[in-house]
């Protein structure tokens, strides 16, 4: 008899949470508040452009050093990495066609002043008998004529001589200055070929800079343009002037040689170490605004930043026309004072209100 109760008892309590699920939920309304963004105040428009380009030490003394006539190599009296000083002998070209012509020579001067002696002797045996006139005319002619032409022999051998003395002399290369010796690229027994380097010398000056100016800020860049030099692998930052701007490009890369002086030596440095160099280039056009990255937005090719205007967003069009370390350069219609959004502008439309606008840690009233 118990059994019908229990069963009528669950049909209710299934009834009540069918009916209680049916019951209608209170509607999700959608936050709108006015989003809170980051900005920046447009400071004094920027008239200058910095340009890092990569850079190479190089001794600001050095020389290529070469023969300046051809022979075999004798000896190598030098190695790479070793300290030289003025005139100390680096090389020696094998003497041995030298000296046979220095000693040709020698006996053809002796030669050549052996007969202008004969000819002055005979010259004043002419002149004396043209003076008791028991000759013709013409035979002290003669006489004058063969003096002239053994002293103008003599002195072409002379010079000759000097020739064969100064090849012998060029046969020994020297240090034109103290330093230190780079490079070798010659050894004993080798042909050496006038003019061709053999070795490199790098002096005890210091360093300068040398770097490669792309064509289109060649012109941008002067003598004297101050600059700042980062070295890979050292810590400190080094102040460079130009010194010299090539006017010839390179016919492969199309960029002018810069040559740059340090204010001080960076210690520790060492040839051909590289880094870069920053150059402080002026704008052609119109002076530009320095922002962030994320300020400068783009959509369907067009470039825009977000200016905050009475509380609502305004995209301005503006065009990128450089760059400064992590922060671009732009020009527009912007003016300075101008509070230019630099998070979430992707989701701002044009016309968009904007809540809280945080400058840094600074709240500000629009």
């Amino acid at each position: 008899m118990n059994r019908p109760s229990s069963s009528v008892t669950a049909v209710t309590l299934c009834l009540g949470l069918l009916l209680q699920g049916c019951t209608p939920q209170a509607p999700i309304v959608a936050d709108k508040t006015p989003r809170p963004v980051r900005a920046v105040v447009l400071s004094q428009p920027q008239s200058m452009e910095l340009v890092s380009l990569p850079a190479t030490l190089e001794p600001a003394e050095q020389a290529e050093l070469a023969f300046r006539v051809a022979g075999p190599v004798q000896s190598v009296l030098v190695h790479q990495g070793q300290r030289v000083r003025k005139g100390e002998v680096l090389m020696h070209l094998d003497p041995h066609d030298f000296d046979v012509q220095v000693a040709e020579y020698q006996a053809r001067l002796a030669e050549a002043r052996a007969q202008a002696r004969q000819a002055q002797q005979e010259h004043a045996r002419v002149a004396a008998a043209d003076n008791d006139d028991a000759i013709a005319r013409v035979e002290l002619d003669r006489a004058n004529t063969a003096v002239e032409r053994t002293a103008a022999a003599v002195t072409i051998v002379e010079q000759r001589l000097q020739m064969m003395q100064d090849a012998l002399g060029y046969s020994v290369l020297t240090a034109p200055f103290d330093g230190v010796v780079s490079r070798v690229s010659i050894e004993a027994h080798e042909q050496a070929i006038p003019a061709m380097s053999v070795l490199t010398l790098h002096g005890e000056a210091g360093y300068q800079i040398r770097l490669d100016l792309p064509e289109q800020l060649a012109h941008r860049a002067d003598i004297g343009m101050k600059a700042a030099l980062r070295l890979n692998d050292h810590p400190e930052e080094f102040e460079a002037e130009l010194a010299e701007i090539s006017h010839s490009a390179s016919l492969m890369s199309r960029t002018f040689q810069v040559t740059a002086t340090l204010d001080r030596q960076p210690q520790g440095a060492w040839p051909e170490q590289t880094g870069l160099m920053t150059l402080a280039l002026p704008l052609e056009r119109h002076p530009g605004f320095l922002l962030p990255s994320s300020a400068v937005q783009s959509q369907e090719g067009a470039v825009y930043v977000c200016v905050i205007d009475n509380g609502r967003v305004v995209r301005t069009p503006v065009e990128v026309v450089g760059y400064q370390r992590d922060q671009l350069q732009v020009q527009g219609p912007l003016h300075q004072g101008d509070v230019v959004m630099i998070s979430g502008a992707p989701y701002f439309d044009d016309g968009a209100q904007v809540g809280d606008v945080l400058l840094g840690d600074r709240q500000v009233e629009l």
